[in-house]
């Protein structure tokens, strides 16, 4: 396996992957990935925090989070939801 960058269709195969019940081992295979990788990538777009009958609904779609410091890829469980849990939590936003 080799380092390489995560794009957006890398992301929503991987939340498309894990909605499809597939294992982080599998998804891993898949897209060419360490598990590690994949778990870590998993975790920090906040894709393990949610079950999959949620990511079923609809408006769940990999967005981009209006951090203005650091803009990234988050699993958004709706179309107005453009900050990711982790920015809301941060001095930036709740100031605002």
């Amino acid at each position: 396996m080799h380092e390489k960058f995560w794009t957006k269709p890398d992301f929503e195969a991987l939340v498309r992957l894990y909605i499809d019940g597939r294992t982080t081992a599998e998804i891993a295979r898949e897209l060419g990935r360490t598990t590690q990788a994949v778990a870590t990538k998993g975790s920090r777009i906040g894709l393990y925090g949610l079950t999959r009958e949620e990511l079923q609904e609809p408006g769940v779609a990999v967005r981009t989070c209006l951090n203005p410091v650091a803009p990234h890829l988050f699993v958004s469980t709706g179309k107005f939801n453009r900050t990711c849990s982790s920015c809301k939590q941060t001095q930036i936003f709740q100031a605002a």
